[in-house]
């Protein structure tokens, strides 16, 4: 038997607005319809918006993420990389006078190559975007090849979410970083460090928690009794595509004939096999957590309860169970109250090990209290944008965590001036050789 995942429902764009108030009518209408759902109807204005000059470079980027929403991938890179040939720096202006400017850096891709800092920093955060194009340029020349593309600033957040294609662009950003000489959030080493391999290698022997040994497999390799036997993979297996993330390719087999089958169907050159935990809780209900990591601080996100074992919280439907949004509200109000002392360890001793100051957790508590750790990355979107009143809660508890990223922005802004007292959050354009 073999229990493969629905593929995932498309992400809602956080689409950028147009810097026109109002909105020029195709960019207001596309937004009006993207913000409904209607995902064809608001890529058809948004072809209008693209035979318009003063309206193209919005459009280009709304196309990326509708395009997405859409499923075409291909076409929403396609938009992406024309509006960044145009403009690598891409600015999202505070509500009024900024308390803090942010630079976030950023590698193309599609919603899952970054972290959405959009949704996570408050209304009195300058945050610009750096889009790093040509990693090999800025390896060479960092403040060379971003000359005139890098405005004031107080604070660099590496945006970036690890992938192993991501690996030119993170080095690129790291030699960026050291170049600005700012204050800045997370270190393109350990973010490099969280693929499921490495992330499993770094909590291994978590006090309190079980980590699933993710196992590189081939085809071959994952078809063969004799080699799974020698790594240590029983069926049930958890086995995905390498790369897959947000369940796309993710199926759940137990017995070879499942296995086999998958095998036959998968173009994938390679795989992730991971041994199957069985979490479910003593009502056979499935609970996944996700904890969000501000400074070495845990802080609850959401919980999604689902009757399947492949949860998320798309597909988790809390919207139809009161008692369930019931108790992901006591898990927002009190992380510690909620979880047991096992798991409630573990988690924090996690940042330790991991070496982040910004980072999200997905995971379960297994019936002993241990946590079983599902993954670890910086890419995990965080939002309070929930229309509908009966998650009013969320929007009382998830601020908390905006606001301590805030804090920890001014934190390491107050520090490094106080080490620096020269230091402005000016930068000084190169002037080009010979010049």
């Amino acid at each position: 038997m073999n229990t493969a995942v629905p593929a995932p429902l498309a992400p809602v764009p956080l689409a950028r607005v147009p810097a026109a108030d109002p909105p020029p009518a195709p960019l207001s209408r596309s937004l009006d319809c993207a913000a409904r759902g209607e995902w064809a109807a608001a890529h058809g204005w948004l072809g209008q918006a693209l035979s318009d000059p003063a309206t193209r470079q919005n459009a280009r980027f709304l196309l990326w993420e509708v395009c997405q929403a859409l499923g075409d991938r291909d076409a929403a890179l396609a938009h992406l990389d024309a509006a960044l040939r145009i403009n690598p720096l891409t600015t999202r202006p505070a509500t009024a006078t900024p308390r803090r400017r942010v630079l976030a850096l950023a590698v193309p891709g599609d919603f899952q190559a970054n972290l959405p800092l959009g949704p996570l920093l408050d209304a009195e955060t300058e945050l610009h975007t750096l889009w790093l194009r040509d990693p090999a340029a800025i390896l060479a020349d960092p403040l060379g090849a971003t000359a005139g593309h890098i405005p004031p600033f107080d604070c660099v957040f590496l945006a970036i979410a690890e992938d192993d294609r991501h690996a030119a662009a993170l080095a690129a950003a790291d030699a960026l970083i050291r170049a600005l000489g700012r204050p800045a959030i997370n270190r393109a080493s350990a973010v490099a460090a969280l693929s499921r391999t490495g992330a499993a290698a770094l909590l291994a022997g978590l006090p309190g928690a079980v980590v699933p040994q993710p196992q590189p497999a081939s085809p071959a390799e994952l078809g063969c009794p004799a080699w799974r036997a020698a790594h240590g993979l029983a069926l049930p297996l958890i086995v995905r595509p390498a790369r897959s993330h947000a369940g796309l390719g993710l199926e759940r087999v137990d017995d070879a004939a499942a296995l086999d089958r998958l095998l036959a169907r998968s173009d994938a050159a390679l795989f992730h096999a991971t041994p199957f935990h069985d979490y479910r809780s003593p009502d056979g209900l499935y609970r996944k957590y996700r904890v969000i990591f501000v400074d070495g601080r845990p802080m609850p996100y959401h919980l999604a309860v689902h009757d399947h074992w492949a949860v998320w919280y798309y597909n988790a439907a809390m919207d139809r169970h009161a008692s369930r949004r019931a108790e992901e509200a006591a898990f927002l109000a009190d992380l510690a109250g909620q979880v047991p002392a096992p798991a409630l360890a573990a988690l924090h001793a996690m940042p330790a090990r991991v070496g982040l100051d910004y980072f999200g957790l997905d995971c379960a508590v297994l019936p002993d209290g241990r946590l079983l750790v599902f993954e670890v990355e910086t890419g995990m979107l965080v939002h309070a944008d929930e229309r509908s009143p009966m998650f009013d809660y969320k929007r009382r508890f998830v601020p908390r965590i905006s606001q301590a990223v805030s804090a920890m922005i001014d934190r390491r802004v107050a520090e490094s001036r106080q080490a620096r007292p020269g230091l402005c959050s000016t930068v000084r354009k190169r002037e080009p050789a010979g010049g």
